[in-house]
Protein backbone atom coordinates (compact mmCIF):
# COMPACT_ATOMS: atom_id res chain seq x y z
CA UNK A 1 0.00 0.00 0.00
CA UNK A 2 1.26 3.48 -0.76
CA UNK A 3 2.23 5.35 2.39
CA UNK A 4 0.07 8.38 1.58
CA UNK A 5 -3.02 6.17 1.21
CA UNK A 6 -2.11 4.43 4.46
CA UNK A 7 -1.84 7.78 6.28
CA UNK A 8 -5.37 8.71 5.17
CA UNK A 9 -6.75 5.37 6.31
CA UNK A 10 -4.84 5.68 9.58
CA UNK A 11 -6.51 9.04 10.22
CA UNK A 12 -9.90 7.41 9.62
CA UNK A 13 -9.40 4.24 11.62
CA UNK A 14 -6.74 4.60 14.33
CA UNK A 15 -7.83 5.11 17.93
CA UNK A 16 -11.54 5.09 17.15
CA UNK A 17 -14.36 2.82 18.14
CA UNK A 18 -15.37 1.40 14.77
CA UNK A 19 -18.62 -0.36 13.91
CA UNK A 20 -18.45 -3.95 12.68
CA UNK A 21 -19.37 -3.01 9.12
CA UNK A 22 -16.22 -0.85 9.00
CA UNK A 23 -13.91 -3.46 10.56
CA UNK A 24 -15.27 -6.06 8.14
CA UNK A 25 -14.63 -3.87 5.09
CA UNK A 26 -11.92 -4.58 2.53
CA UNK A 27 -10.51 -1.10 3.10
CA UNK A 28 -10.05 -1.70 6.83
CA UNK A 29 -8.53 -5.13 6.18
CA UNK A 30 -6.06 -3.57 3.73
CA UNK A 31 -5.16 -0.98 6.40
CA UNK A 32 -4.52 -3.67 9.03
CA UNK A 33 -2.54 -5.77 6.54
CA UNK A 34 -0.38 -2.74 5.71
CA UNK A 35 0.54 -2.25 9.38
CA UNK A 36 1.59 -5.89 9.66
CA UNK A 37 3.16 -6.43 6.25
CA UNK A 38 4.46 -3.09 4.94
CA UNK A 39 7.56 -1.86 6.76
CA UNK A 40 7.08 1.79 5.71
CA UNK A 41 3.50 1.83 7.00
CA UNK A 42 4.45 0.08 10.25
CA UNK A 43 7.39 2.43 10.84
CA UNK A 44 5.34 5.55 10.16
CA UNK A 45 2.41 4.45 12.38
CA UNK A 46 4.74 3.37 15.20
CA UNK A 47 6.75 6.60 15.08
CA UNK A 48 3.52 8.63 15.15
CA UNK A 49 2.25 6.69 18.18
CA UNK A 50 5.52 7.09 20.08
CA UNK A 51 5.78 10.82 19.23
CA UNK A 52 2.18 11.39 20.33
CA UNK A 53 3.01 9.79 23.69
CA UNK A 54 6.23 11.76 24.16
CA UNK A 55 8.47 8.69 23.93
CA UNK A 56 12.01 9.36 22.65
CA UNK A 57 12.19 6.55 20.10
CA UNK A 58 15.10 8.00 18.14
CA UNK A 59 17.65 6.72 20.67
CA UNK A 60 16.80 3.10 19.85
CA UNK A 61 18.32 0.95 17.12
CA UNK A 62 14.93 0.23 15.55
CA UNK A 63 11.30 1.18 15.96
CA UNK A 64 10.29 -2.34 16.99
CA UNK A 65 12.63 -2.24 19.99
CA UNK A 66 11.48 1.28 20.89
CA UNK A 67 7.83 0.22 20.66
CA UNK A 68 8.33 -2.88 22.81
CA UNK A 69 10.23 -0.87 25.45
CA UNK A 70 7.45 1.74 25.39
CA UNK A 71 4.85 -1.01 25.88
CA UNK A 72 6.80 -2.27 28.91
CA UNK A 73 6.25 0.98 30.82
CA UNK A 74 3.30 2.05 32.95
CA UNK A 75 1.73 5.52 33.00
CA UNK A 76 4.50 6.78 35.29
CA UNK A 77 7.30 5.45 33.06
CA UNK A 78 8.13 2.57 35.40
CA UNK A 79 8.69 -1.00 34.21
CA UNK A 80 5.58 -3.21 34.41
CA UNK A 81 7.14 -6.27 36.05
CA UNK A 82 3.85 -8.07 36.60
CA UNK A 83 2.49 -7.80 33.04
CA UNK A 84 2.81 -11.07 31.08
CA UNK A 85 2.46 -9.16 27.78
CA UNK A 86 5.77 -7.36 28.34
CA UNK A 87 8.48 -8.98 26.20
CA UNK A 88 11.46 -6.68 26.78
CA UNK A 89 12.58 -4.17 29.39
CA UNK A 90 15.22 -1.47 29.52
CA UNK A 91 16.72 -0.33 32.81
CA UNK A 92 18.09 3.13 33.57
CA UNK A 93 21.60 1.66 33.47
CA UNK A 94 21.09 0.93 29.75
CA UNK A 95 20.69 -2.83 30.14
CA UNK A 96 18.02 -4.63 28.14
CA UNK A 97 16.37 -7.83 29.20
CA UNK A 98 13.68 -10.33 28.42
CA UNK A 99 11.47 -10.93 31.47
CA UNK A 100 11.02 -14.43 32.84
CA UNK A 101 7.34 -14.53 33.71
CA UNK A 102 7.60 -16.70 36.81
CA UNK A 103 6.17 -14.27 39.35
CA UNK A 104 9.51 -12.63 40.13
CA UNK A 105 11.45 -9.76 38.57
CA UNK A 106 13.90 -12.12 36.86
CA UNK A 107 15.24 -11.01 33.48
CA UNK A 108 17.56 -12.52 30.90
CA UNK A 109 19.96 -9.73 29.95
CA UNK A 110 20.46 -9.41 26.19
CA UNK A 111 23.25 -7.73 24.26
CA UNK A 112 21.71 -7.63 20.77
CA UNK A 113 18.36 -6.38 19.52
CA UNK A 114 16.05 -9.34 18.86
CA UNK A 115 14.53 -7.54 15.85
CA UNK A 116 17.38 -5.91 13.96
CA UNK A 117 20.46 -7.59 15.43
CA UNK A 118 22.22 -4.37 16.46
CA UNK A 119 24.56 -4.60 19.45
CA UNK A 120 22.82 -2.82 22.31
CA UNK A 121 24.98 -0.17 23.93
CA UNK A 122 24.99 0.53 27.65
Amino acid sequence: MELEKFKKLHARFFGKELPEEVTASEEYEAYVDAIHEDEACYNWATAEKLKANGFDYENYCCLMLADKVYQSLDEDGDIKYDDPDVIINKWDEGLYGIPVHDGSATMVVINYCPWCGTKLSR
